[in-house]
């Protein structure tokens, strides 16, 4: 990933391990979940009914949203047990002290 295609989202610090965050970038609602070996992003809604993800319970490298009980994987965004549903996922980089996404 080149670091033109890059955007600034926030420092480190401010997604601490085992936790996750919303983050508005250019437009993009998009969740960042710390695991505590990465950082990972994916649209901050529930293809169910569009709660926000961010506010889910993350085990291990998937977040059950907190409305309905639905099970996104991070790294792929597919819906556990639902096969048609999916999120998208972004990359991420984390440079130093500061987490960069790459969109689109």
């Amino acid at each position: 990933m080149s670091q033109a295609d890059l955007v600034f989202v926030c420092e480190l610090r401010d997604i601490p391990a085992g936790e996750a965050r919303a983050f508005e970038v250019e437009g993009y609602a998009l969740a960042f979940f710390n695991t505590g070996e990465e950082v990972l992003a994916i649209d901050n809604a529930c293809p169910h009914m569009g709660a926000p993800l961010a506010e889910g319970e993350m085990t291990d490298s998937s977040v059950c949203c907190h409305e309905h009980g639905w099970v996104i994987d991070l790294l792929t965004g597919e819906v556990l047990e639902r096969e048609w549903a999916q999120v998208a996922v972004y990359p991420v980089e984390v440079l130093g002290d500061k987490v960069f996404v790459q969109l689109g």
